[in-house]
C-alpha cells in the first residue's frame, strides 16, 4: 500500500516580510522645511544686496578721493612756488587785480618768475546753477583745464593773515606773509552708478586749506 504525503509551501508572494516599517514625511514637515530654506536664501539674497550697496558707495568715496587728491597736488605746488600773487576778477583773457577793498576775488594770479612775466591763474566760473567750476591756465599758453567741477559754495579766493583776518589792500594781499584761502564744496551724482530721481544719491563732501608762497622775492 502507497503512502502519499502531501507538503504544503508558502506561496512565494507575500512570503518576505519587511524587517521594520517605513515613515514618511508628513506635511507638517515638508512645509517647516520649506519654510527655512526660504529663510536661508532670503539671508543670502539680502546679504548680497547689501554687499552691492556698499560697494557702490566706496566707489563714490574713491571717485570723489580721485578728484581731493587731483585738487590738493597741483594747487598748494604753484601756490607755494609763486614769487608774488594777487586775487582779483578775469574778463576773457584778462586779470583785473583788487586794488582796495577786502580781497576777495574769484579769480587768482601766481607770479612763478621773480621778473613777473610769466603767471598761473586760477579762476571761478558757473558753468550752469550749482555746478561752479575751477580753472587753471597760463599767460603763456592761454588753455584753461578743468582742475576741479560740481562745486556749489561762493568761488572766490581770500587774502588773510596769521590771524585770518581778511586783508583789506592788494598790498597786503600780495605780501608774501599773506595767506591764501580757499572753500572747495563739491555735490555730485553717487559714481559710477547714478539713479536720477528723488532718491538718487549724492556725494557731497568740502576742500578747505589755506597756502602761502615759499619762495617770495
Amino acid at each position: 500500500m502507497t503512502t502519499i504525503k502531501m507538503i504544503s509551501s508558502p506561496s512565494i508572494i507575500g512570503s518576505r516580510r519587511p524587517k521594520g516599517l517605513r515613515s514618511g514625511h508628513t506635511l507638517i514637515e515638508l512645509m517647516f522645511a520649506s519654510f527655512v530654506i526660504m529663510l536661508v536664501v532670503g539671508a543670502l539674497l539680502s546679504a548680497q544686496l547689501v554687499g552691492l550697496r556698499l560697494g557702490q558707495l566706496v566707489d563714490s568715496k574713491s571717485g570723489a578721493s580721485d578728484a581731493s587728491r587731483k585738487t590738493l597736488q597741483q594747487l598748494p605746488v604753484d601756490i607755494r612756488s609763486a614769487k608774488s600773487w594777487q586775487i582779483g576778477s578775469l574778463t576773457g583773457t584778462n586779470f583785473l587785480g583788487i586794488t582796495n577793498g577786502a580781497v576777495q576775488g574769484p579769480a587768482l594770479q601766481l607770479c612763478q618768475t621773480a621778473a613777473g612775466t610769466q603767471f598761473t591763474i586760477y579762476f571761478f566760473t558757473n558753468v550752469a546753477a550749482n555746478n561752479g567750476v575751477l580753472f587753471r591756465t597760463s599767460t603763456a599758453n592761454w588753455n584753461p583745464t578743468i582742475v576741479a567741477s560740481n562745486l556749489i559754495n561762493t568761488l572766490y579766493f581770500t587774502a588773510e593773515n596769521y590771524n585770518g583776518v581778511v586783508q583789506t589792500n592788494s598790498a597786503g594781499g600780495q605780501n608774501y606773509k599773506g595767506l591764501i584761502h580757499v572753500i572747495l564744496q563739491f555735490c555730485q551724482f553717487q559714481y559710477p552708478l547714478t539713479q536720477v530721481g528723488t532718491n538718487g544719491l549724492y556725494d557731497y563732501y568740502k576742500l578747505e586749506f589755506k597756502a602761502t608762497p615759499h619762495l617770495p622775492e
